[in-house]
């Protein structure tokens, strides 16, 4: 973890590197691993101000707290990144919690726990078959949103479907 201070009309003594220090150590069980964290005081009359940004690989949190105090300051602003280190943790589990959930429910709904190459046959809707000429029925699929439709055709008295090609045409299929 690499700590850096700036001091903005405050020299930063070693004792309130090492409160931040003593204090960002439980930031860190919280999160795990952390890369940055810049922390800049300053002192503006009787205003002290605590500024910390962490960084880390996947995330960033910043917090800024002011009072009369330049300790109170520090702990205010540390309490506040801790809060949402947590929030950010509970996050990143509940979000495997619920990939692992939904996996699991997806291999069950397929009958073989783990296997993910089993294919189903879903029912969209069914189709009433109405008699008609394929003229007709190219003149439906142009007019429609649907790719194809299934009809009867009017000529042979068979199922038959016209169906929407990629290249703009149109196709037949007859059994």
């Amino acid at each position: 973890m690499k700590v850096e201070y700036t001091g903005r009309s405050i020299e930063v003594s070693p004792a309130i590197q090492e409160f931040t220090e003593e204090h960002l150590k439980k930031i860190r069980k919280i999160l795990g691993e952390m890369i940055e964290v810049h922390v800049i005081l300053t002192v503006e009359k009787y205003r002290h101000s605590a500024e910390i940004n962490l960084k880390s690989r996947t995330f960033k949190i910043n917090g800024i707290e002011e009072t009369h105090d330049m300790y109170t300051s520090i702990n205010a602003v540390l309490e506040k990144i801790e809060r949402q280190a947590l929030k950010h943790k509970g996050k990143k589990i509940d979000k495997k919690r619920k990939s692992a959930t939904t996996a699991q429910a997806a291999a069950r709904a397929e009958g073989a726990p783990g296997n993910s190459d089993a294919r189903q046959v879903i029912r969209s809707s069914s189709f009433a078959a109405k008699p008609m000429t394929v003229e007709e029925a190219v003149q439906e699929v142009d007019t429609s949103n649907s790719e194809f439709i299934v009809f009867r055709n009017a000529e042979s008295e068979r199922v038959s479907v016209v169906y929407r090609r990629r290249d703009g045409n149109f196709g037949l299929i007859e059994p």
